[in-house]
């Protein structure tokens, strides 16, 4: 930030932790296997796929040496980043083949940072991380490029619901939507709250105007991807004809890269231990979230939106 880092930017609960203090584990009563880990106020993944822990890892992403050249992709989960991250790279290459790579893995929470730093330029850093947990000093005095989307926070529960629901079912457990609505709309959910990302993201790109950052919207990108695709290649200052950008906007859509999910590589460079297969494309719409909420559900939601969303620059679109 200008002159206090994001962590200060965030809701009093959260802003009282300290950089670099231990996590704890976070379980559900009378369950023995964690749910996350709580560091510095944030739910971060239960257990890092990597032999270091994550205050070690996480320190070690705020002294990462960032390049010129560096992408950033920032997303709260289910708002559209494997959309954005294939985009990106497509344009980056300037063609419109896939990224041979799977983006779970390739993410810089769950890449060693010796591993990151070996990555040829220019790097795409996509994350799901809070602004604080990188090295946003570094993004703030180089002008590094942070690409950001964002989505409507009923249909974002409505998916990250159905991503959360497989991951119980690997521990034999099953979840309810009325169960995960009430941990959403609290917060209490992996990487934290929606509201706390999106106002800890806005507080820095407000504060900070000198940075190139392009946010985005997931139904902006769903009513005209090839516009969305031009946009970002002239964000990234990268040649992209029409044709190009309609050929990324069709490689892209939805059902396409479902298909080419299962495609994907692990590469052993950046998987020491393999996660679990977990279904990160179902169906992509908006609006699904009608399917799904309550009338009670609808309007609590639309409440806590109007209270936390005030101050924010976005524009929130249902349908």
């Amino acid at each position: 930030m200008a002159a206090e880092e994001p962590q200060k930017q965030v809701d009093d609960t959260l802003s009282g932790t300290t950089p670099g203090q231990a996590g704890t584990l976070n379980f559900v009563e009378g369950e023995t296997q964690p749910v996350s880990y709580i560091l510095e106020g944030w739910a971060l993944p239960p257990k890092m796929p990597r032999v270091t822990s994550w205050e070690t890892h996480i320190a070690g992403l705020r002294s990462l040496q960032l390049r010129e050249d560096d992408i950033f992709l920032c997303a709260y989960p289910k708002a559209g980043t494997h959309w954005l991250w294939e985009v990106t790279s497509m344009l980056v290459q300037g063609k419109a083949e896939y990224e041979t790579r799977r983006k779970e893995q390739l993410m810089v929470e769950f890449v060693d940072v010796d591993m990151i730093e070996a990555m040829a330029s220019p790097r795409i850093l996509n994350t799901h991380l809070p602004f604080s947990m990188l090295p946003w000093q570094q993004i703030r005095d180089k002008r590094v490029k942070v690409l950001h989307v964002y989505r409507n926070p009923k249909d974002t529960a409505v998916s990250m619901y159905f991503m959360m629901k497989d991951v119980w079912k690997l521990h034999g457990k099953s979840l309810e939507f009325s169960d995960f609505f009430e941990q959403f709309i609290t917060g209490k959910v992996m990487y934290g709250g929606y509201f706390n990302y999106l106002r800890q993201f806005n507080a820095f790109a407000r504060e900070n105007p000198t940075v190139p950052v392009l946010t985005i919207s997931f139904e902006e990108m769903k009513r005209n991807p090839a516009a969305k695709v031009q946009q970002l290649a002239e964000f990234l200052k990268v040649p992209a004809s029409q044709q190009l950008c309609e050929k990324i906007a069709e490689a892209c859509s939805f059902q396409n890269m479902k298909k080419q999910d299962d495609n994907k590589e692990e590469p052993e460079i950046c998987v020491k231990t393999p996660l679990p297969k977990i279904t990160m494309y179902r169906k992509g719409e908006v609006g699904d979230w009608k399917n799904y909420f309550t009338v009670a559900m609808s309007e609590r939601m639309d409440t806590v939106v109007n209270e936390e969303m005030k101050d924010m620059p976005l524009v929130i679109q249902y349908s």
